[in-house]
């Protein structure tokens, strides 16, 4: 691979993954002293485990549910009578934690990573959807970007280096996604950016 072309994949890889780490916010990890391939994420009400999955992409997440406010439990990961297992469907792994709403985020590189949305308190999966950053979030509400069209070489004047080097192009909107009824409304924001 030609240096030219391995510094730009670098270059986009590290722009998204930069932007990535900014929403939703991170809590602090903590790895097992049990095995390297577990972290744990603590928060108020839950502590969020994720394991490493040996000989394929992806983690499982244990919910642990906290009996009162600010309560320490062991970074190990045991499934329990109260516990939550979300097992791995598409690659997923921990990206946050607000409030009640745990997200996941399947990355795949340049462009779209899969988000998924589970309501921890219901127990249940309540959105998906296809996600890239930099994005914001709010107790009541986030934004991000989503793919919304096809590129052209009038509409991303960038298509045609990112084509030379390997990748595609599409278009992406930026959304609204309302936590209260996870409908997701469009801004009048787009941009073009890369494909893998």
């Amino acid at each position: 691979m030609p240096a030219r072309v391995f510094f730009f994949l670098a270059a986009a890889i590290c722009f998204l993954a930069c932007y990535a780490q900014e929403c939703p916010p991170l809590l602090a990890q903590t790895v097992s002293a049990e095995a390297s391939a577990v972290k744990c994420y603590d928060s108020p009400y839950y502590l969020v485990i994720a394991k490493e999955l040996r000989g394929t992409a992806g983690t499982d997440i244990l919910v642990k549910y906290k009996s009162r406010a600010g309560e320490t439990l062991p970074c190990v990961y045991r499934v329990e009578k109260e516990d939550f297992e979300i097992k791995n469907e598409w690659a997923e792994y921990f990206a946050g934690l607000k409030n009640d709403l745990l997200f996941l985020d399947s990355t795949t590189g340049p462009g779209p990573s899969g988000l998924t949305i589970w309501d921890l308190k219901k127990r249940e999966k309540v959105f998906e959807d296809s996600w890239s950053s930099p994005c914001e979030i709010q107790d009541h509400w986030m934004s991000y970007w989503t793919e919304t069209g096809e590129a052209t070489d009038k509409n991303c004047p960038e298509k045609k280096e990112w084509e030379a080097h390997g990748l595609g192009a599409a278009i992406e909107t930026r959304v609204i996604l309302d936590f209260s009824d996870f409908k997701v409304t469009r801004t009048t924001e787009t941009r073009c950016s890369p494909r893998q």
